[in-house]
């Protein structure tokens, strides 16, 4: 069963191989992920993260569910030395870690209801389970920066999150928190583990490091990373290799 609906500004894709998969899981990931995009879209009016940027809802009277993100907001700016930062010039933004907390909640309802073998894609960040095929993992390809047909690695996943931040859609939009200013050391940052959550805040994080980067996330335990400069060169962590189909650079 494969399902593709356009939320939070972007496709989302979930794909589930399992025999006769109840349509209901599928049904309840997407009504959570569109009741995710009401509360934290900044272009929808009444949306939590709306309200508190134009001053007309404390964050400490948010919903639970907002304050469970602005807590993990926090958590992951300590994690990263501030480079992952849901406040920036006085305003919030967290959407660098609500797409892949939203994946993950659309992932639990899947697992809840007994899917085993599945992937949820948000705009290009995947989180697998399983199986694509009996013993066949999931491919998952990370995009060429400039040539958009073209991919420059493929993931093998079974189990894992892969998500990238990068200038592909939107230009240089990802921000240093430390100076405000793009960050435009790199074009890509992919990051591969086990969790999306934690893979989406890394990857944004990483980005705004720069060539940093990849020392950071090659401290982090079970995730590794590729990044793309704007010279097309690719670098990547020591353990990368091991997720892919082949070790040949971009």
């Amino acid at each position: 069963m494969r399902v593709v609906r356009d939320l939070m500004g972007m496709p989302i894709t979930v794909d589930v191989r399992d025999p006769d998969p109840p349509a209901s899981a599928v049904a309840e990931a997407f009504a959570d992920l569109a009741a995710v995009d009401q509360t934290f879209s900044p272009f929808v009016a009444e949306s939590a993260v709306s309200r508190i940027n134009a001053g007309r809802l404390q964050p400490s009277e948010a919903e639970p569910l907002v304050q469970e993100v602005l807590a993990l907001c926090r958590r992951y700016e300590r994690a990263t030395d501030g480079y992952f930062a849901a406040w920036i010039a006085g305003r919030l933004d967290p959407s660098g870690l609500v797409k892949g907390w939203a994946i993950a909640r659309a992932c639990a309802i899947l697992d809840r209801h007994g899917c085993q073998n599945y992937f949820v894609d948000a705009g290009g960040d995947v989180q697998t389970r399983g199986w694509s095929e009996p013993w066949i993992p999931w491919r998952v390809g990370i995009r060429h920066p400039v040539e958009k047909d073209k991919v420059t690695r493929v993931i093998r996943a079974t189990g894992l999150a892969v998500a990238t931040s990068g200038t592909y859609e939107k230009g240089a939009h990802i921000l240093d928190p430390h100076t405000g200013h793009p960050a435009t050391e790199l074009l890509s940052m992919t990051v591969v583990g086990p969790d999306i959550l934690e893979a989406d805040v890394y990857a944004t994080a990483a980005f705004a490091m720069g060539r940093r980067g990849l020392d950071f996330i090659e401290r982090l335990p079970g995730v590794e990373a590729y990044a793309i400069g704007p010279d097309l060169v690719a670098s990547w962590t020591a353990g990368f290799d091991a997720y892919c189909e082949a070790a040949a650079p971009a």
